[in-house]
């Protein structure tokens, strides 16, 4: 896919999960191995997150579960519902709640990335969160200087998620800002390709931070 030109942003926007903090991906997979979650379990309960929604179609509990319209309790349900038939008799899983399910929960920030967006912050560009998350799951909250973002777009509280055009719509009208006037930084590739087919510049962030950083400022 064709990028954007690179211009310089009026905006850096920032994705949670895996850039600002922790990977909830990696911490999902620590998460598995804790519970003793055979490898078939993990496909079923994780297959249907990245599946891409037609029109008309139910979209998976995963994604309504971060549009805030399914109760992290309810989805844990459906989540037992997926394991079941995976798990031996009386494993420790079958009784999973929803308190024992939040990967944001150990979450610690990423200094690289806090400390390029107090940076991107003090030079007068703007800074701003978009992020697919779950109500229950605000713990990621307090680990982050979260004053110095504004505005903070979450899934679960405005009812739509990446990849869906319509969030990068709603951060960019939010900030008054054009699309091409706007960098957009997430370690999902999905919502990468989303952003630049929105008209944003972006950038995937991967475990390399620094590379990610220098990256960022290069744009700057």
């Amino acid at each position: 896919m064709a990028s954007v030109p690179v211009v310089s942003p009026q905006a850096v926007i920032f994705d949670v999960g895996g850039v600002l903090v922790g990977s909830p991906f990696l911490a999902a997979l620590r998460w598995a191995k804790d519970w003793d979650l055979p490898q078939a379990a993990l496909e079923k309960l994780f297959g249907e997150y990245s599946r891409s929604v037609q029109p008309g179609e139910q979209p998976p509990m995963w994604h309504e579960v971060e549009c805030g319209r399914v109760a992290l309790a309810e989805f844990v349900e459906h989540m037992g519902l997926i394991l079941g038939p995976e798990l031996p008799k009386g494993h420790k899983a079958r009784g999973l709640t929803a308190s024992d399910f939040d990967p944001f929960a150990e979450a610690e920030p990423i200094p690289i990335m806090i400390e390029l967006a107090e940076e991107i912050r003090d030079s007068g560009i703007r800074t701003a969160i978009l992020t697919n998350n779950v109500k229950e799951w605000r713990k990621w909250r307090d680990r982050i200087p979260i004053e110095h973002f504004d505005p903070v777009i979450d899934s679960c509280e405005v009812g739509v998620r990446k990849p869906d055009p319509a969030v990068y719509s709603l951060i960019c009208n939010r900030m008054g800002v054009a699309p091409s006037s706007c960098l957009f930084l997430d370690d999902y590739p999905g919502n990468v390709e989303a952003a630049l087919a929105a008209g944003l510049d972006a950038l995937q962030v991967t475990e390399d931070f620094a590379t990610a950083a220098s990256k960022v400022r290069e744009r700057l």
